[in-house]
């Protein structure tokens, strides 16, 4: 059987089942439509079989096929189990003549040869037909039929008269005589059987128990039972063999193993032991009597027993919507516990011989179970199948690995090997080249790897070994395809084994993608400064080009903003208070925190906890801000009605951001009028500005929302009696200032003049000026506060001699002085 033509059915053909034996004698005439019968009946009516008086769990088909007699068909006293299959179950004799003359002529003397040769056996079932449908009439059908029941006067049970095929009662009653003959052979056949393999079974802790004899009754036994439709019970024979062959792994860690054991290292690996070639073999042969060539014939025994169930239960009413993907996780499961068995006994019995020939049988054993399993269906998309095909794969890549690191001598030996058994094999070229042998190798990784996806430990193992072979050769190394990432490294306890590891693999190759690793390195090693200062210059290396993304923020900062006043005014000093968890394992020095806030209507609040995004609408007209579900305003959209975005930044004082909890204070003065809200939040370091993160996700008890009110200070002219002042004389007026919000710092109140005529007096100076700047002390919100002015308007010829009055107008600016950060 070819690979190529591999598909159920003709998996299902391969397999022969053991016929029931029946031998004819005598005449052939006419009797060839009696043999189709039977065969159609007994293959295709299932039959209640009682042994012992008890009935077999298992309904049975017998598959008949009717062969001359030969004297080898007979049963005789030292019959073997696997002789046994050989033995016809039944012997017939068919007589049709004519007449009693015809008879006492031409046959008698024939069939009393047949007769004492059956006769003289023990335990032989036989039956004698006779055909009286040549009789000319009643009276010479008689007269034949007395002639030779009086021959065989003692076995008239085993005399029967061939009915009309028509007649149906009379052909169920032939039917019963033949089923109870095979039924009386089935059960010698079987209390024989069990007998030998119970005494076989019993010897086994003996140092002369053949394991391979055993081997081949017990499957032999099975599939004497699975050919007969008990496939469910084979299934539990074949079990019972699986069970034998672990038990001689488990005896091979015994100090005192029988000898046996060792026996089995003497038959060597020649032939090719893949599943493709075994499927066809009905028996094993005794130059494949180690224990791959067992392990490989059950495997093969047990994936078509697989088909044939899948088979029959698809005829029956009952069948299970999953009975494919069923039939396909079965294969999965028996091939790897195949190839673990194997693998197990070779390490138990240090089995070096065979060590390189296994690993070709399980890149063999590997791919071709997956190509029986497609056969069903899809396996990647099964739930259960993960688990499985990332062992087997697993399996595929030690196995290629391991033939990667074969010496010169041993790649010889085992090329000569392959030449032998397969042509044009890929394997052959690999193992000639070693540029075809890290392509191959490179694509069993990858396939790996993508199949290890939740088993991160194997994942990290295979890794670091197919790097290790890689620069053991000299070979380039494909590193961005090297599947280490913080995913496979956040499944680890932080040791610095695992960050030595990391490090002699990567060595000084490294890019973006590694500053994970590189991060993951120094959080392993404690207050290592060798691995922090590598970190950090080799993120000065990569410049501007790195993206912080590629690290997990749960491994980085959590960031809290704290409770703050929402609501604020105008020219207003705005804090902030930030807490920051770092678990980045070190301190960065001169850092610094900006908070980025927009009045932007697309501006998003995004915080781990919610489940929708929030957009901030603010509305200049009535002064109202709203935060409304992006769902609902995705298609509500105006660009007509787009208003000028405003940013602003609040940042902190250069501080030590030191390994775990942090608490910085940010400020800024408010310029803008608005509704704004925290867009994103940046560290940064002082000292290497590449080291720049930012962020968007930042835990806060309520949405991070500033309201800018434009509400200014309030200043009134304190005249209670709408006093009227003079022209060309001192006059005095007080000015009323009110803080619509805290003025930490000391201010200045600046008069300007209408005209040039107008006075003030600097009363520190005492000097006469025409602008003046008065310092005002620092004010609480809503606190009020009284200055003194005086001015003086000079008289010139724009004022009028008559007692008109003329307004004039006095501009005063409250100006907030700040601090320089």
């Amino acid at each position: 059987m070819e690979r190529m033509n591999l598909d159920i059915n003709a998996l299902s053909r391969s397999f022969k089942k053991t016929s029931v034996l029946i031998s004819c004698s005598g005449a052939d005439s006419n009797f060839s439509v009696y043999q189709h019968a039977l065969t159609s009946y007994f293959s295709r009516t299932p039959i209640v079989w009682k042994r012992n008086n008890k009935v077999f769990p298992h309904l049975l088909t017998f598959p008949l096929k009717f062969v001359p007699y030969e004297d080898k068909l007979c049963f005789g006293p030292h019959i073997t189990p696997l002789e046994i299959c050989n033995i016809a179950y039944l012997h017939v004799y068919h007589i049709n003549v004519l007449n009693a003359d015809d008879y006492r002529s031409n046959v008698r003397h024939n069939v009393s040869d047949w007769f004492a040769k059956v006769n003289t056996k023990p335990d032989v079932q036989w039956m004698i037909l006779i055909n009286t449908s040549r009789a000319k009439d009643k009276k010479t059908r008689t007269l034949l039929l007395e002639k030779i029941k009086s021959d065989f006067s003692k076995f008239h049970s085993k005399l029967f008269e061939l009915p009309d095929t028509s007649d149906h009662q009379a052909f169920t009653s032939f039917v019963q005589g033949i089923q109870q003959c095979i039924f009386a052979h089935l059960n010698l056949v079987v209390e024989i059987w069990d007998k030998s393999l119970r005494t076989m079974y019993e010897k086994r802790k003996q140092h002369n128990f053949d394991v391979f004899s055993y081997f081949t009754s017990m499957t032999q036994y099975g599939r004497n039972y699975w050919s007969f439709g008990a496939i469910e019970y084979a299934i539990n024979i074949f079990d019972d063999v699986e069970g034998l062959l672990t038990e001689v792994v488990n005896r091979a860690q015994e100090p005192e193993s029988p000898r046996w054991l060792s026996q089995l290292l003497n038959v060597p690996i020649e032939n090719q032991p893949n599943l493709v070639k075994m499927f066809e073999i009905e028996a094993l042969d005794r130059k494949e009597a180690h224990y791959l060539g067992m392990r490989n014939y059950l495997l093969c025994q047990q994936i078509i027993m697989a088909i044939h169930l899948y088979q029959h239960k698809m005829k029956s009413n009952d069948a299970a919507p999953s009975l494919r993907s069923d039939c396909a996780i079965e294969i999965l499961r028996r091939t790897l516990l195949c190839i673990e068995s194997v693998k197990e006994f070779n390490t138990q019995m240090n089995n070096q011989r065979d060590f390189h020939k296994t690993n070709c049988w399980i890149l063999w054993t590997v791919s071709e179970s997956l190509d029986v399993c497609n056969f069903f269906c899809d396996i990647s998309h099964l739930d259960v199948a993960p688990a499985f095909l990332s062992k087997l794969h697993l399996a595929k890549f030690d196995a290629m690995f391991n033939l990667a690191k074969t010496n010169s001598l041993e790649r010889d030996s085992l090329v000569s090997w392959l030449k032998q058994i397969i042509n044009n094999n890929s394997l052959i070229s690999s193992l000639q080249s070693s540029e075809t042998m890290c392509q191959e190798l490179e694509k069993m990784y990858e396939l790996c790897i993508h199949n290890l996806s939740h088993r991160n430990r194997s994942s990290l193992h295979i890794t670091y070994k197919y790097f290790e072979y890689l620069k053991s050769i000299k070979h380039k190394c494909p590193i961005p395809k090297l599947s280490i990432n913080m995913n496979i490294l956040k499944t680890f306890p932080k040791q610095e084994s695992i960050a030595n590891m990391l490090k002699s693999v990567y060595e000084e190759n490294y890019n973006e993608d590694m500053l994970p690793i590189l991060f993951y390195i120094t959080q392993c090693s404690e207050n290592d400064i060798t691995s922090i200062n590598l970190f950090l210059d080799i993120c000065e290396k990569l410049e501007h080009s790195i993206n912080w993304k590629i690290i997990d923020d749960s491994e980085l900062f959590h960031i809290t903003v704290d409770t703050f006043e929402a609501i604020q005014t105008k020219n207003s000093e705005f804090v902030l208070k930030i807490k920051i968890n770092s678990k980045i394992g070190f301190d960065l020095h001169n850092s610094k925190i900006r908070l980025h806030f927009s009045s932007s209507s697309n501006s998003n609040i995004v915080q781990p906890n919610n489940l929708s995004t929030l957009s901030l609408q603010f509305d200049n007209k009535d002064n109202t801000c709203r935060l409304v579900s992006e769902t609902k305003t995705n298609g509500h959209k105006n660009e007509e009605n787009a208003e000028k975005v405003h940013n602003f930044v609040s940042e902190s004082d250069v501080f030590i951001l030191k390994s775990g909890q942090n608490e910085v204070i940010t400020s800024t003065f408010l310029e803008q009028v608005g509704c704004f809200v925290l867009e994103k939040i940046e560290i940064l370091s002082l000292k290497n500005f590449n080291l720049k993160y930012e962020t968007i996700h930042a835990f806060s008890r309520r949405p991070p929302i500033l309201y800018c009110m434009s509400t200014p200070h309030i200043i009134n002219l304190a005249n209670e009696n709408n006093q009227q002042y003079l022209a060309g004389v001192i006059q005095k007026f007080e000015i009323e200032i009110e803080a619509k919000c805290d003025v930490p710092n000391e201010s200045i109140l600046k008069c300007i003049p209408p005209n040039p005529m107008f006075m003030f007096l600097h009363q520190n100076k005492n000097v006469w000026l025409n602008e003046i700047e008065i310092p005002i002390k620092s004010l609480k919100c809503h606190e009020r506060t009284k200055v003194e002015v005086y001015f003086w308007l000079k008289i010139d010829s724009t004022i009028c001699e008559s007692a008109a009055i003329q307004k004039r107008t006095v501009c005063f600016l409250f100006l907030i002085v700040r601090k320089n950060r």
